[in-house]
């Protein structure tokens, strides 16, 4: 939402410069419109740009990240969005409700994470294990799971497998979620401390038992 209104913002001030700058250019060159559009265009590019830089500073200085780092974490989102893709692909081979499920859930809890990175890239390093070892397994698995039960014939030996790829998916999927709650912890933490704060602050204003039998 963040990246939308600032695009917005973005797009209203390059529009009011370039014609601010048109009609500058304009009158004071002598009518010569061709030009005029030409260096308004260019001039708008540039604040464009400009505002473009200054907003992501101001992004990153509240994200306490280097340009560095946040090029580091956007290629490994792009890297995440391809795994998920993938990953949701083998929703077309589920055949049972439980599996479908288990399939669902996991991806519920898989997109919570990548949004909440999306929107604070921060939160990355918070959850470096998902996206370095639960988030490829889980895609490798769910692969091997669809191949497995997209086969006409099915022996005693796929069938085994296709049950142990299937809990090793429900340990990856609780794994997920302890991702999940370890990205969330800072800010429980947080809402405790505020929680607290704020009945304190409530039982210090509020007259004591003795002082409202006094009033009476």
């Amino acid at each position: 939402m963040k990246f939308f209104m600032g695009t917005v913002i973005r797009t209203i001030i390059t529009i009011s410069s370039v014609i601010l700058l048109f009609l500058v250019i304009y009158f004071s060159s002598g009518h010569l419109f061709w030009l005029s559009l030409l260096l308004s265009l260019v001039g708008g590019f540039l604040i464009n740009r400009l505002v473009k830089w200054q907003m992501l500073r101001g992004f990153l200085k509240a994200q306490q990240l280097t340009r560095k780092d946040y090029q580091y974490i956007r290629k490994n989102l792009k890297e995440a969005d391809e795994k998920i893709r993938r990953l949701q692909k083998t929703f077309l081979s589920v055949r049972s409700i439980s599996t479908f499920k288990l399939f669902y859930d996991m991806n519920k809890v898989i997109r919570k994470i990548q949004a909440l990175v999306k929107k604070e890239p921060k939160r990355f390093y918070q959850a470096e294990s998902f996206y370095f070892y639960h988030l490829d397994s889980m895609t490798e698995l769910a692969e091997k799971y669809a191949l497995l039960q997209s086969q006409p014939v099915k022996n005693k030996e796929m069938a085994v497998q296709i049950r142990e790829t299937e809990e090793t998916l429900k340990q990856l999927g609780r794994e997920t979620e302890k991702d999940l709650y370890h990205m969330l912890s800072t800010d429980m933490d947080a809402l405790d401390y505020e929680l607290a704060y704020a009945k304190h602050t409530i039982e210090r204003k509020s007259p004591s038992r003795h002082e409202r039998s006094a009033k009476k």
